[in-house]
């Protein structure tokens, strides 16, 4: 599969998204949808994915950490200071989170993509590599 999934929630443990070397700076990467066993039946909606989604930092509870996703296609990290959300976009049922790091021995560019599993006005179920569900509630 050509496309990886990076860690989301940076360099916090077991908290989020695998990590991934994925150098890509293209703007319309290929997309291959991680092989998931449960797939949202119809795509969804962008936006709905608008708005700013989190869950508890694992031993730092109940800090949150996430991401901001404008309805602009810009996007922005949650109390992650070394992984900076620059934008992101919806294909089909794919949710694409382009991204940086900063202030960390190797910094690099990197592309997430997740499989949007579930989603209501206050929850978000998204699956990436090997199946991993990964859920956050929206923050107001």
């Amino acid at each position: 599969m050509k496309t990886n999934t990076s860690i989301l929630a940076a360099i916090t443990i077991a908290s989020s998204l695998v990590a991934c070397n994925n150098e890509q700076k293209q703007d319309n990467p290929t997309e291959t949808s991680p092989a998931t066993s449960t797939t949202v039946e119809k795509p969804a909606p962008s936006g709905k994915l608008a708005g700013k989604w989190v869950q508890p930092i694992p031993g730092q509870e109940p800090a949150m950490q996430g991401f901001q996703l404008n309805p602009d296609g810009t996007a922005s990290s949650i109390n992650m200071h070394t992984l900076i959300y620059d934008k992101w976009k919806l294909k089909g049922d794919t949710l694409i989170l382009w991204n940086h790091t900063t202030g960390v021995k190797v910094e690099s560019n990197s592309i997430d993509t997740n499989v949007v599993k579930h989603i209501t006005d206050s929850t978000l179920i998204l699956t990436g590599r090997n199946d991993m569900e990964f859920s956050y509630t929206r923050e107001k």
